[in-house]
């Protein structure tokens, strides 16, 4: 995309990197992002003060940033960001500023809307959402399963998954037998 730039302005694009791990990477940083300037360069502007964003944080968010912006221009404004003093490192700024790079770059046409699902931390204002519990790789999975398998399941209501009740004996349980034969 070298030579592109943010045609509209994006507000209030987020990544929150969170692993579920011992000591994993943290890390959130809110941004908004507006066509560059009259340079055409990107630019990545700090407004938060030390306590919400270490400086040696910055870098790592801005080379994020510049990397998940693929080429294209922008001017980047930092609104908001958290650390945490165990579980923040660079690494997880880094994959943040990633993420809320490309998460502009969806959110302003230059990327298609597909690109979307594959966004794990960020969000955005108009973000498309999948119906709840809809796993985009399991539409292909479900299209090549044979139509002979006991676990096919066609879809039913224009997409939505049918909606199976378990059996009144499934139900209530087994009951439990005592060791004397009787119930």
């Amino acid at each position: 995309m070298t030579g592109r730039h943010l045609p509209v302005p994006v507000y209030g694009v987020s990544a929150r990197v969170l692993m579920q791990t011992n000591r994993g990477p943290f890390a959130y940083i809110a941004a908004d992002f507006e066509p560059p300037g009259r340079d055409g360069l990107t630019e990545v502007l700090n407004a938060l003060p030390d306590r919400l964003l270490p400086e040696v944080y910055v870098s790592c968010v801005r080379a994020g940033i510049v990397r998940g912006l693929d080429g294209a221009a922008a001017s980047v404004l930092l609104t908001d960001a958290r650390f945490h003093e165990a579980d923040s490192s660079e690494y997880g700024y880094r994959l943040a500023g990633l993420e809320a790079g490309r998460a502009a770059l969806v959110a302003s046409g230059l990327l298609p809307p597909q690109e979307a699902d594959s966004l794990r931390w960020a969000d955005w204002p108009g973000r498309p959402r999948p119906w709840p519990g809809h796993n985009p790789r399991s539409d292909a999975l479900t299209a090549t399963a044979p139509a002979w398998c006991a676990d096919f399941l066609p879809l039913s209501d224009g997409g939505r998954p049918a909606v199976l009740t378990p059996s009144a004996r499934a139900r209530k349980g087994r009951r439990r037998r005592s060791p004397g034969g009787r119930t």
